[in-house]
């Protein structure tokens, strides 16, 4: 749905752009927000008893490009909707879950074995968002969108293996003001809410039972752009 969407964007712009119409604007943003998750290695073994698991909230920053086509050409209020593409221009860092594995010899005496410390870190290395705006007024407009989110994982393993990369997807609400110049040079000041799906990843190595959980990321941001309107 969401790569039907970027074509349809990416259609009526070439349209709008080809027959020297109004409607098309284009421009950056930086923002700074927060980005709450909660991860966990887990295993199916009874030889290993899970002892720490980790909830991380990163403080962000980062920037974004963006280009819009406003749907003038549909009937009634319709004509007030905004579709719209935007990326992230960089990696954001979202920490690092750590956990410790005991293994154990069994019996009376449970006498430990071995421990075994496992660190997985995570990195966003894309952040898609395909959304809609409306304007309710000249300045001020609502804003939801659909998500997705390309996360990279980095693990140091004493039980072995490795994890897979993921991609996540999730859904973002936001409002916004905006204040656009005679020559069609425009600000914005924007506030948005994320709610991004959780994944589970499988062990590929030698460690076959174990899984890391990444727990559902939830998010705010505040953003200030600057584009241009054609």
């Amino acid at each position: 749905m969401k790569k039907i969407l970027i074509t349809v964007l990416m259609v009526v712009t070439s349209y709008t752009m080809a027959s020297a119409e109004l409607g098309v604007n284009i421009g950056v943003s930086a923002q700074i927000g927060t980005m709450d998750a909660n991860g966990k290695e887990t295993s199916t073994s009874a030889a290993h008893t899970e002892q720490k698991t980790k909830n991380q909230e990163a403080l962000f920053a980062s920037g974004t490009y963006f280009i819009e086509k406003e749907l003038t050409f549909l009937p009634w209020f319709l004509d007030r909707l905004t579709l719209g593409y935007d990326n992230m221009a960089h990696d954001i860092d979202m920490g690092t879950a750590t956990n410790t594995m005991q293994n154990r010899l069994g019996g009376p005496l449970d006498v430990t074995k071995a421990i075994t410390h496992n660190q997985v870190s995570a990195t966003v290395d894309k952040f898609e968002t395909v959304y809609m705006t409306a304007r309710l007024t000249d300045w001020l407009y609502i804003k939801a969108g659909n998500v997705t989110v390309d996360v990279k994982t980095t693990e140091k393993l004493d039980s072995g293996g490795k994890y897979d990369d993921a991609s996540l997807d999730g859904t973002m609400l936001g409002i916004g003001i905006h204040k656009e110049t005679d020559t069609g040079w425009f600000t914005r000041l924007e506030w948005n809410d994320y709610d991004i799906d959780g994944v589970t990843l499988k062990n590929k190595g030698t460690d076959a039972k174990t899984s890391v959980v990444l727990s559902a990321i939830s998010g705010e941001t505040a953003r200030i752009s600057f584009g241009k309107a054609f």
